[in-house]
């Protein structure tokens, strides 16, 4: 066989060849490539599952942790917040602090106020308790007594005070200063279940 008849059988064969691979990658290959990028796309995606997954099993775990403390954390509101109208914990509190204070308690009188009921389904009513108070004594006493009940942990609100010095006037309390008659109401909240 001639040279140029080799050149052109082999100028042939390279073009068969050339067209043979250009066939096996277009029939084989490539849709095997498409196959491996939906599948890298797939464990892409399932992993961004699992990692949502673990952050989120995480969180109820710290939940689950949590709520196990929640008796404590009810028992804490239940003293600022009581659950029931307790009338006893609200004349044990003012007492308390009234003795606490050197101020000397003539009266205390309590009232229940009507349940103003809640405007959400999630939230109960709260029930308001009033104490009617006469206290005498200094009045640094009584500026010590007023401060603790705002910082005391039942929730209370002063709503009306009146100071008289003609009913204990001469008297002289703590500190050499002249013992005053205090009128106070006071107001208390609990939980309802209306």
């Amino acid at each position: 066989m001639k040279t140029s008849s080799r050149r052109i059988l082999f100028v042939i064969l390279s073009l068969t060849l050339v067209i043979a691979a250009a066939f096996v990658y277009s029939s084989f290959i490539s849709p095997a490539y498409d196959n491996v990028m939906t599948l890298r796309s797939q464990i892409a995606s399932q992993n961004s599952v699992i990692q949502r997954f673990q952050i989120t099993f995480g969180k109820v775990q710290k939940l689950l942790s949590d709520l196990q403390t929640a008796p404590d954390v009810q028992k804490q509101v239940s003293l600022i917040l009581p659950t029931s109208r307790d009338v006893s914990y609200l004349v044990g509190q003012i007492s308390g602090l009234a003795e606490a204070n050197g101020m000397t308690l003539s009266l205390l009188s309590t009232n229940v106020l009507p349940v103003q009921p809640a405007q959400s389904k999630v939230i109960q009513s709260v029930g308001k308790l009033r104490a009617d108070i006469k206290l005498n004594g200094s009045y640094a006493g009584f500026k010590s007594f007023l401060r603790q009940l705002q910082s005391n942990i039942l929730l209370l609100d002063v709503t009306d005070i009146k100071i008289d010095s003609s009913v204990v006037s001469g008297t002289t309390g703590r500190a050499g200063s002249t013992s005053l008659s205090y009128s106070i109401s006071v107001n208390s909240y609990y939980q309802t279940s209306q």
